[in-house]
């Protein structure tokens, strides 16, 4: 059984985006993918990123399994759960994903916000990565002062032992500015990590999906 943890180097820079772009390309590579939203906040009604994540894998799996925490406020995941009353059990997520791991030939896990984002007291998404051995894929928004926020990732999972796949950049808005050209080339030199895609701005992930180095990413 493969696994993938996508992470971010901030808030809104198309996690979920590239994680359906991923999610597209190996089904149409015949690839059967469950998929994992463990902590959602901002949720008012409906944990949109997890939804998301179920219809691009066509997941049969029920909305509790997929994404056991939901929090309203759209903070850090342990201040929401504060602010609730809630108690995030790390090691309770850690077994919930290494259960949905035999759900299929691969589990997609997706992280919220970037690898220190705390989930409960000192523990962060980094940590729940390692303690799930999950190889990182980490998506960064092709702008100015991505190639700063991707070498500060990649460094923190270095020291922390994290296996990493390499990199996305994404353009979740329609603008662009000039480092747009010469980021990824960057990044790469910087960290050693592969660029597996460089994406414009689409509507669709599926319209993305050719655009990424899936075998690479699931070698």
């Amino acid at each position: 059984m493969s696994t993938l943890f996508v992470t971010g180097t901030d808030t809104n820079v198309g996690k979920t985006f590239v994680a359906c772009a991923v999610i597209a390309a190996l089904r149409a590579r015949g690839r059967r993918v469950a998929v994992m939203k463990p902590i959602e906040t901002g949720v008012t009604s409906h944990p949109e990123d997890a939804l998301a994540l179920r219809a691009a894998a066509a997941d049969p799996a029920p909305l509790e399994a997929i994404c056991p925490i939901r929090l309203r406020a759209p903070l850090a995941p342990s201040v929401a759960a504060r602010l609730e009353g809630h108690t995030i059990d790390p090691d309770d997520l850690a077994r919930r994903i290494v259960a949905r791991a035999a759900d299929a030939d691969l589990l997609l896990v997706e992280g919220a916000g970037g690898l220190l984002v705390p989930i409960a007291g000192t523990f962060t998404m980094a940590d729940l990565a390692r303690q799930c051995a999950l190889p990182l894929l980490v998506v960064a928004a092709n702008r100015l002062g991505t190639v700063n926020h991707a070498a500060l990732t990649a460094h923190v999972a270095a020291a922390l032992g994290l296996g990493m796949r390499g990199f996305v950049l994404s353009q979740p808005l329609p603008a662009t500015d000039e480092s747009a050209a010469s980021n990824a080339a960057e990044i790469t030199a910087l960290t050693g990590l592969r660029c597996l895609g460089v994406l414009p701005h689409l509507a669709e992930p599926r319209a993305a999906a050719a655009l990424l180095d899936v075998e690479t990413l699931v070698a």
